[in-house]
């Protein structure tokens, strides 16, 4: 493998200049316009969506909601072969440009009357486009800009986005389309997205470069996104740790799906809400516990265990038709996500070389979506299968009963309460997998504090 460092170039112009500056303010700067990057494109996309659920029947709006997984899936390899090819700085300014003229563009025919559903169609299908650019640009910078000792800190902040933005990007969305209309949430997605604009513009990302000819920009995106699967395969553990983060991806997806359900079978509306504004609360917490703390010292052990946590809450929420209860797991649940999905980033920030890391990114996203959508169809085909065999008033086996309480559609109960001994089942599977174990012994750290002046053994090897 090749020497791999942080290059001394801005990488917006390429231009030799003296070593940027690295740390956690100029994260944080780039992490702030990043904040409302994110928060504005998922307001937009979510607007967008209650756009159709006002035009069309309910049916529609799950639609909305699934269909952006294509795009996103379809860009992500693309995205990451441009991250490590022309640098984070670029790709953040590209994909705030991209939502800026986006935005832009919902203005005029919005104030004209000409304004259509395909509109806000073509907002929902470019938003996750310009969402697989940004996440892992933002995740990549994370290695590039912020010492070692404090990745796990702003791993925790990536998490606080995630939490703020599941808790924000809704209400906001329904409250502005409601006052001010989708033109005018367009005007000011643009206007808070030329803000993110000024803040990467502000500072230096530097690149990490590549020594050997092999990196060249005549070949296929498809091919470099190929090199980053090729170097994980070889890599000790490292395949078993994407597979495990897609085994816990599957189970946020089938609570998703069947959380609603699980709800409105026996409380209103307004319980849903309190139970999901409960489980954002829970995520939030545990991202700013992260920012300080900066999580488990073994992050691959301390995905596992934690891991078990999120399981025992899949259980607990299934158990009976009690809200206190529901909304306990949905914190329980939610939060450990925060800690599980900023760990593993951790890991692969530090064992995945700075010229990859666009790209391992990307395939990480890959993962996360594919499992999160094929958790979704999964819970909807056997929820729908399974609610009339269970009954649909009430639980008609005692032995079901008994688990799962009585009541109407308790099917979703008995698959949540299923898939969480499932999940359980996975990870101590998994604290036995001797690769995934050892793959913090086995791997050394590359990050460009690791790297200064030294030459990586062949990762086969590792």
């Amino acid at each position: 493998m090749s020497t791999s460092q942080a290059d001394t170039r801005d990488d917006h112009d390429g231009a030799a200049t003296a070593p940027p500056v690295r740390g956690v303010r100029t994260f944080t700067i780039v992490w702030c316009g990043q904040f409302v990057a994110v928060t504005s494109l998922t307001v937009l996309n979510f607007a967008a969506a209650f756009y159709f659920y006002d035009k069309y029947p309910l049916p529609w709006l799950g639609i909305m909601f699934a269909l952006p997984f294509i795009p996103f899936l379809v860009s992500s390899p693309f995205s990451g072969s441009f991250i490590d090819r022309w640098g984070v700085k670029r790709a953040l300014l590209v994909s705030n440009i991209g939502g800026i003229l986006l935005a832009a563009s919902l203005v005029v025919p919005f104030l004209t009357g000409d304004f259509s559903v395909w509109h806000a169609f073509a907002v929902i299908m470019i938003v996750p486009i310009l969402k697989s650019l940004l996440l892992p640009a933002i995740e990549t910078s994370v290695t590039l800009l912020v010492p070692k000792r404090h990745i796990g800190r702003a791993n925790g902040t990536r998490m606080l986005v995630n939490g703020l933005g599941a808790v924000l990007g809704p209400i906001a969305a329904g409250l502005l389309i409601n006052a001010i209309g989708l033109g005018g949430i367009g005007l000011l997605v643009a206007v808070l997205l030329a803000l993110a604009v000024l803040t990467v513009a502000a500072v230096r990302i530097p690149l990490a470069t590549r020594q050997d000819a092999a990196d060249s920009p005549a070949r296929s995106s498809l091919a470099a996104f190929k090199e980053a699967w090729d170097q994980i395969k070889v890599r000790h553990g490292m395949v078993a740790l994407m597979v495990f983060f897609g085994v816990v991806s599957f189970g946020i997806g089938f609570v998703e799906v069947l959380l609603p359900g699980l709800v409105l079978a026996f409380a209103p509306e307004t319980s849903l809400a309190a139970v999901l504004a409960v489980g954002a609360l829970g995520m939030t917490l545990t991202g700013v516990a992260m920012t300080i703390w900066g999580g488990p010292r073994r992050r691959v052990n301390g995905m596992l265990g934690w891991t078990l946590l999120f399981a025992a809450a899949m259980v607990l929420g299934g158990l009976r038709p009690n809200i206190v209860l529901i909304a306990v797991a949905a914190f329980v649940f939610l939060g450990t996500t925060s800690i599980i999905i900023g760990s593993f980033h951790t890991v692969l920030n530090t064992k995945v070389e700075p010229e990859l890391l666009g790209r391992v990114m990307a395939l990480k996203n890959v993962v996360y979506a594919g499992l999160l959508m094929l958790g979704n169809v999964t819970a909807g085909v056997l929820s729908g299968a399974l609610q009339p065999l269970v009954g649909e008033d009430q639980v008609r086996s005692r032995v079901v009963a008994a688990l799962v309480g009585d009541g109407g559609n308790r099917g979703f109960a008995l698959l949540m309460l299923a898939a969480g001994v499932v999940v359980a089942l996975c990870t101590l599977y998994a604290y036995r997998h001797r690769r995934l174990n050892g793959l913090e012994d086995a791997l050394p750290d590359v990050t460009p504090e690791d790297l200064a002046g030294v030459t990586p053994a062949d990762p086969a090897r590792r």
